[in-house]
């Protein structure tokens, strides 16, 4: 109960402390007016090979987030997934650890959560805490990379509807190097489908293969397909990754890892009937039979 209660005044202070920000305005230019909470399960499956040996990984964990709120040019939430946004900050006392965490992140350790922001200054997207510090920085949303999602909640919200945000469309090295990739299938589609429910949004898939150094000893296959929804919300995200030896002659690491929106939170989908589809292909498929069998009767 003490932990409802104060999680409570949290998001009381969240509100009060949006509502005296002299850059609070009813709806933002650059974010739409988000759900209040979200709840994602994220899961990783996969042959690992430590030592040569294959070992069979799946990993399940879930993230919620709540306290949604739009003001300006950022948007604040509240999360209970904060093992990815503690850093490795190092304070002598315990006690300097709990204020940091108090005055940045406005941790609670009831329910072992903390709030966030995105930001977007010009045409710059940013993470910060809630005194602003930036945690990490995007370059800009005018040619926004889709590989920059992996890091779990940092895609979570996604600024599209403001005048400079397009995709990154054009691949030709890696995210971390300059290692030139091969193989490359990059596609866009403004439709997706999940669990027979077909959304209108932004469906993106990125393809390719690199070698990790210049000797040609380590090939990886990589790929990572996206959907969101059409005002900016992450629907789905799963990330695949091949790593294999040359000079071995085996693979060192084959795993996939998915981040889905649970379907209670999916909104404005319309059911797909797979079996219509079907008869109509039937359809399609039988008329061109029998008109080729006509045209060779004759």
């Amino acid at each position: 109960m003490r932990g409802g209660i104060k999680s409570l005044y949290l998001g009381m202070a969240l509100v009060v402390f949006l509502f005296c920000s002299s850059t609070f305005q009813v709806q933002g230019v650059t974010w739409n007016n988000f759900a209040s909470t979200y709840e994602y399960t994220a899961l990783t499956t996969g042959i690992l090979y430590p030592g040569g040996e294959p070992q069979n990984v799946e990993l399940e964990d879930s993230l919620k987030v709540w306290n949604v709120t739009t003001v300006g040019d950022k948007v604040f939430f509240r999360t209970n997934f904060t093992s990815r946004f503690m850093g490795l900050m190092h304070f002598d006392t315990q006690e300097e650890y709990d204020t940091y965490l108090a005055e940045h992140y406005w941790y609670d350790n009831d329910t072992d959560s903390m709030s966030l922001a995105y930001s977007v200054v010009g045409t710059n997207f940013y993470f910060v805490d809630m005194l602003d510090y930036t945690l990490s920085y995007n370059q800009t949303i005018s040619d926004f990379d889709i590989r920059l999602i992996s890091a779990y909640a940092y895609g979570l919200f996604l600024p599209v509807n403001h005048t400079s945000f397009n995709f990154k469309t054009v691949y030709t090295t890696t995210f971390t190097g300059d290692y030139p990739l091969q193989n490359v299938d990059f596609q866009q589609k403004d439709t997706f489908t999940m669990d027979k429910m077909r959304y209108n949004g932004y469906y993106l898939y990125l393809e390719y293969s690199y070698y990790s150094s210049n000797t040609s000893e380590i090939r990886i296959d990589y790929s990572i397909e996206v959907m969101y929804s059409s005002i900016g919300e992450l629907y789905y995200y799963k990330e695949t990754v091949f790593m294999y030896s040359e000079y071995l002659q085996q693979p060192l690491d084959d795993y996939k890892f998915t981040f889905s929106l649970n379907p209670e939170y999916r909104i404005n989908g319309t059911e797909v009937n797979w079996a219509n589809s079907f008869i109509i292909l039937s359809s399609l498929i039988l008329i061109t039979y029998a008109y080729t069998k006509f045209r060779r009767a004759y």
